[in-house]
Order: structure tokens, then C-alpha cells, then sequence
């Protein structure tokens, strides 16, 4: 028997990955795995749109390689309505104008070290005490 399929819309902590290359496809794949709900933008107006219309989004991940704006730019644009939110780079260099608090992580990660920078940049949630 199969196990019933989790509603993305109200299981797991939220985050939007902007894809622009194959590469992340894996990082949705792992995170999921692990228990994340994960949307996938294919480019910067359609993170714009998930990160402005989805409730309680908690992560921004991207990579370095932009299509139409500059992950720098796209990063600005959704912090004017998202100031805290928190942004995780893929890519092999830092890119001139990313905001000083949003880390890079190299293409050559594991999965270790993509949970472990995750979990470090999420915010801490509240547990409501049972009973």
C-alpha cells in the first residue's frame, strides 16, 4: 500500500527555488526527501509571484545564473515585501551586489552540507506544547 501523498500547500517548512539549471533539481529533490515542501520557480517573475502569493514562505534558494534580472536584483525585489527572508546562493563565486547576510554555497556540495546551511538559515519555529 502507498503511502497517502502529502498536500504541499500545508505540510512542511516552505521554501521557493528559483531553477535556472539542472543542478537544482537535485536540491528540490533532497529537500523534499527531507521533509521540506519546495516550489520551483523556472525564473525570476515566477519567484517574484510564488514568494508573493504562497503563505509562510521561509526560504529563497538560487543560483548564480538569472533569466531576465541578476539573482542580486531578484533577491532586493523580494525582500521590499519579504525583508526577512532568508536566501541561500548555489553557485561557484559570490556575486557582486547579493546582500552581505545571503551565503553561497559551492556547486560541490553534499547533501550534508545543503541540510546543515538550510536548517542553520531557517528561522526557528515556535512548537506548541502538547495537550
Amino acid at each position: 500500500m502507498l503511502a497517502p501523498r502529502l498536500d504541499p500547500s500545508t505540510e512542511g517548512r516552505r521554501i521557493v527555488i528559483c531553477d535556472y539549471n539542472a543542478l537544482l533539481q537535485s536540491v528540490t529533490g533532497l529537500l523534499r526527501m527531507s521533509g521540506y515542501c519546495v516550489f520551483q520557480a523556472y525564473d525570476a517573475r515566477a519567484a517574484r509571484e510564488l514568494c508573493g502569493q504562497l503563505p509562510n514562505i521561509e526560504m529563497l534558494i538560487l543560483n548564480t545564473t538569472g533569466a531576465g534580472v541578476d539573482s542580486a536584483t531578484l533577491v532586493r525585489d523580494i525582500r521590499e515585501s519579504h525583508p526577512a527572508l532568508p536566501v541561500l546562493h548555489i553557485g561557484n563565486w559570490e556575486l557582486d551586489g547579493m546582500p552581505e547576510d545571503v551565503p553561497t554555497l559551492a556547486e560541490s556540495f553534499t547533501a550534508a552540507q545543503l541540510l546543515t546551511t538550510v536548517t542553520r538559515l531557517m528561522p526557528a519555529r515556535e512548537i506548541a506544547p502538547l495537550g
